[in-house]
């Protein structure tokens, strides 16, 4: 399996968004390039403002050369496939993630995938994981330690016009997704985005908290991996709710 990181490339395209959004990285003492780990968090509305970010300051900041454990559908596209590999994503089949894995990579794992980044409203930093599990049982695998990490900004940078419940939710669809090979392929609805007010974002600053890396070395069975995994998901709400808080003393800091 082999990686693609074009360090020019990421630069050139972070540094677009860092000018428009003016991304705070908190944490930093817990990125250690030389011990590979699995950097777990949330995924903000539509995922391409945030992501890129992350994997820019990690890389060029930090000298991790972390890969994006990306949904498969970034690779149905000839163009966009080859912008996501730019980035060293790489398509979330197990089997490439452990060949990433045993070349020493550090991961970057949105456990949300998809349906985490098609925000419907009331799911601002909302985290959906289903009942995900595989990214948990090769960090043990591989003796990766799990390092989470919050983001704040991208989940306001859209407002949302046309609520993808609504379209899913009509007869029509509800007709459509009755069709087996169609309800397949639109995954009973998760792939159908909402629609935002505008297509450009909101111009705001972006937040993102690094947290203690965390081993799952000590997990003996299903039942202690639910247990840290709901612990992950605890750590990384607190981390959004630390990240507002700070936001707002930001915002009365220069306030006054």
């Amino acid at each position: 399996m082999q990686v693609q990181h074009d360090a020019k490339w990421i630069g050139r395209i972070s540094s677009i968004s860092k000018q428009y959004f003016q991304p705070t990285f908190l944490g930093a003492e817990y990125i250690d390039a030389s011990i590979p780990a699995m950097y777990v968090g949330n995924h903000t509305m539509y995922g391409v403002l945030d992501a890129p970010m992350i994997i820019d300051y990690l890389y060029n900041e930090h000298k991790v050369a972390v890969v994006s454990i990306a949904d498969h559908s970034h690779f149905y596209l000839p163009v966009w496939r080859e912008i996501v590999k730019k980035f060293g994503a790489v398509d979330g089949v197990q089997e490439y993630v452990r060949s990433v894995m045993q070349q020493g990579y550090s991961i970057l794992v949105f456990p949300g995938g998809g349906r985490e980044v098609l925000k419907r409203k009331g799911e601002a930093y909302q985290l959906i994981w289903k009942e995900r599990y595989g990214f948990l049982k090769l960090a043990q695998e591989f003796g990766y330690d799990i390092v989470p990490f919050a983001a704040l900004g991208g989940d306001e940078a859209y407002e949302i016009g046309v609520d993808a419940s609504t379209v899913v939710n009509t007869k029509l669809f509800q007709t459509l997704l009755k069709v087996p090979r169609l309800a397949k392929l639109l995954r009973h609805g998760e792939v159908i985005p909402s629609l935002p007010k505008s297509l450009i974002p909101k111009r705001l600053p972006f937040y993102f908290q690094f947290m203690p890396r965390q081993s799952l070395m000590q997990i003996q069975d299903v039942e202690e991996l639910k247990a840290f995994r709901e612990h992950i998901q605890q750590q990384i709400y607190q981390g959004i709710s630390d990240l507002k808080q700070y936001r707002e003393q930001q915002h009365d800091l220069f306030a006054h």
